[in-house]
């Protein structure tokens, strides 16, 4: 997997989801950086990291070798954000390494087998039909539908923007596409990560978007009933939260892997709910 890391102290890994890639993170990182070293990766597929050699898009097996990048680098044990498909990912790290976990934040978390993918996903994800329309949906993808879901104004969000379309561009990327989104069926993948929800030992912190229209806010509220340590906070925001929010997210963040006590009940001037009733 491409990596990259930024920062010195305490060491987190950055997961992001699908259809994106790790610069994600670029808003978060560079206000964590400071405090932290910032691990990010472009998981396999995606951003500047090519399939696994078996086309395995197990999470699992992604966990299993985020866990062999941390030992390489030496990391005795991190803490773990993931935003939307990131967040599975850092779920079943998180589950099978408790030892190497010390705080877990999901965002945006698509956890349980009833997730139903986007209607342009579910079309891509359809034998034949996928084929014939992804050269279209890479088009709407990112000439308009990406750019929706960005709630506010950056000079970089550009180039990011263009940095998750890389691998997705001409007949091949088209291909990729198609390939990423099959990963398999929910009811089975996200089945797993949902039964895995009560192995998790870390403390957890649980953020979502009031507006997500693509994650139901009910499955952070269930996630956090069945993390033992968890608490949720809800933001006034879509669901590209690093994007839309990244102040408020960051200071968030920084709180949370500084301390278990209670996470402070406003940040930045963004108005958000805090559920820590178990």
């Amino acid at each position: 997997m491409n990596y990259w890391v930024r920062g010195s102290g305490p060491p987190v890994l950055f997961l992001h989801g699908i259809p994106t890639g790790g610069c994600l993170w670029d808003f978060v990182v560079k206000r964590l950086q400071d405090h932290h070293t910032c691990i990010v990766v472009d998981l396999p597929g995606l951003g500047e990291s090519p399939p696994f050699s078996d086309g395995s898009r197990d999470p699992r097996r992604f966990a299993e070798e985020l866990d062999i990048l941390g030992r390489d680098l030496g990391f005795a044990a991190w803490d773990v954000v993931g935003h939307d498909a990131g967040s599975a990912i850092a779920v079943h790290l998180a589950a099978a390494y408790p030892e190497r976990t010390r705080r877990l934040a999901l965002l945006s978390p698509p956890l349980f087998p009833e997730f139903r993918p986007p209607w342009f996903i579910r079309l891509l994800r359809t034998p034949v039909l996928g084929e014939i329309f992804a050269p279209a949906m890479v088009l709407a993808i990112w000439n308009g539908g990406m750019q929706s879901v960005i709630e506010r104004p950056d000079p970089a969000l550009p180039e990011i923007l263009e940095r998750f379309r890389k691998p997705f561009r001409g007949l091949v990327g088209a291909r990729r596409l198609v390939w990423v989104v099959r990963w398999g069926k929910p009811a089975e993948v996200l089945g797993r990560t949902a039964a895995a929800l009560n192995q998790i030992t870390a403390p957890t912190l649980i953020l979502h978007g009031q507006r997500d229209g693509a994650i139901p806010i009910t499955f952070a509220e269930r996630a956090s009933q069945m993390i033992p340590d968890a608490r949720v906070q809800f933001f006034d925001s879509g669901h590209l939260l690093p994007l839309n929010v990244p102040e408020a997210l960051s200071d968030q963040l920084l709180g949370f892997f500084a301390s278990d006590l209670e996470v402070a009940p406003t940040v930045s001037g963004m108005p958000f709910q805090t559920l820590n009733e178990k």
